[in-house]
């Protein structure tokens, strides 16, 4: 009877020694997946941020390489309409001759080169004025004009206008219309490139 009392006594102190054993493994347990799902749902954040921010970043970088190619196409297409005009110009240029103001403008031309040399001259000194061969017959049309001291040769290849120099060739003027247009085109080249930048902005 005292042997069963015992073993009653030890089955229940066994028994209970398992329960607690059951219990603290199950407490330990669901810590773990507890610290297991935060640490996962961290993990999971912070993929989530890192491709947030690298899908900004990716973004960003395509906006900004669309922004410049925008930019570039505009700058290539009013470079090309500056181009286009400026060719138009040239050949303007070479039909000048053609035009009845022509005379007027050769005129012009010789009386600014012959000023531009003037104060160069010694006693005596002839001016020489160079003219594309192309400009003879309009040269002796307004060779009454020029004054006595003038000198003339038939030596350029240009669009038209004159060069002077002194008749010792230590100073020289030129002033041919292709001169002249390359004098002015940093200017003009400015000046077409803020006309198609306003064109673009107003459309």
């Amino acid at each position: 009877m005292e042997l069963d009392v015992i073993l009653d006594g030890i089955r229940t102190a066994g028994q209970q020694q398992i329960l607690q054993i059951e219990q603290e493994a199950e407490k330990q347990t669901s810590q773990i997946l507890t610290r297991a799902q935060s640490d996962a749902d961290l993990q999971r954040n912070r993929i989530l941020a890192d491709g947030r921010a690298r899908l900004n970043r990716e973004k960003a970088l395509v906006e900004q390489q669309s922004v410049i190619q925008a930019l570039q196409i505009h700058a290539d297409a009013r470079q090309s309409l500056i181009e286009r005009a400026l060719k138009k110009v040239t050949e303007l240029f070479s039909n000048l001759r053609g035009k009845k103001e022509y005379e007027k403008i050769l005129m012009s031309q010789v009386e600014e080169a012959i000023h531009s040399i003037r104060p160069s001259l010694v006693d005596h000194q002839k001016i020489i004025l160079h003219f594309d061969p192309r400009d003879r017959e309009t040269t002796e049309n307004i060779s009454k004009k020029f004054p006595e001291h003038i000198s003339i040769q038939y030596d350029l290849n240009c669009f038209g206008g004159c060069s002077a120099e002194t008749e010792d060739g230590m100073v020289r003027a030129l002033n041919t219309i292709e001169s002249r247009f390359q004098h002015a085109l940093p200017y003009i080249q400015q000046d077409l490139s803020l006309f198609f930048e306003r064109k673009s902005s107003a459309s």
